[in-house]
């Protein structure tokens, strides 16, 4: 742009021209327009900044509350999931300590205390079924369901016609399954038992378990043949008139 003056260049945000000294009349409408947009820029910018201010306290708080939540939805959480990482931990520091948790449980096993050995395995979380304890598996298993059979068999006997939780019955139900899943393992896997390292240790259970059946419940060898290979019934009978006499 050129001042009508002298000729010099001269720019829109010019109130006088550097060259000649006249006043620019032919800026002054973008000076104006300028000036009244700064204004507004300026009253925006100190309204925007007191709008700030009024809310820092909600702002404030809005976080406090959101934290809040986030830290209660951690706790709940951590919670609800204890005893699942108290799990994992305590496999994890059964595999750190393979070989002193092994020698325990063989002393264990030399003491035939197999339900004491299922209690450690139980206590320390031990995972039977993956390395380096999977040789246990079956031992395991069989262990458990042993460790089921005398502790429903001396519970029910000693308890007879009174119920030990609701009713003599339960107890009646309770002695008879545990026995069957004792017995019927141990027939349906018998060749794996015979194949495995530990099958010294289940076949003694399983001798022990005779014995068990014989004193308590009067089942000598023949005995123990009738009942197991008679109805469910039939069994449920004879524990009746042994249990509930």
């Amino acid at each position: 742009m050129k001042c009508v003056s002298c000729g010099a260049e001269i720019n829109l945000t010019d109130k006088v021209c550097p060259a000649c000294g006249r006043i620019l009349t032919e800026t002054a409408a973008h000076q104006a327009e300028r000036e009244h947009y700064q204004q507004r820029g300026e009253k925006a910018k100190s309204g925007m900044n007191k709008a700030v201010s009024q809310n820092v306290p909600i702002v404030i708080n809005v976080v406090v509350m959101v934290i809040l939540v986030i830290g209660i939805c951690v706790a709940n959480y951590v919670k609800e999931n204890a005893y699942h990482f108290h799990s994992d931990a305590m496999r994890k520091e059964s595999k750190e300590n393979y070989e002193e948790y092994s020698a325990t449980i063989q002393e264990y096993l030399d003491a035939a205390d197999y339900t004491g050995f299922t209690a450690f395995m139980n206590y320390h979380n031990i995972a039977e079924y993956e390395a380096p304890y999977e040789d246990l598996k079956l031992l395991y298993e069989m262990a458990s369901k042993y460790g089921r059979l005398l502790g429903c068999v001396k519970c029910a006997t000693m308890h007879g016609p009174e119920a030990r939780w609701y009713r003599p019955e339960e107890d009646v139900a309770d002695c008879s399954r545990a026995i069957r899943d004792f017995y019927y393992e141990y027939d349906w896997k018998k060749e794996e038992i015979e194949a495995d390292s530990y099958c010294a240790y289940i076949q003694d259970m399983k001798d022990k378990a005779d014995i068990v059946l014989e004193v308590y419940l009067g089942l000598d060898e023949a005995g123990r043949a009738e009942y197991m290979e008679s109805s469910d019934l039939a069994q449920t009978a004879y524990l009746e008139g042994v249990i509930l006499k």
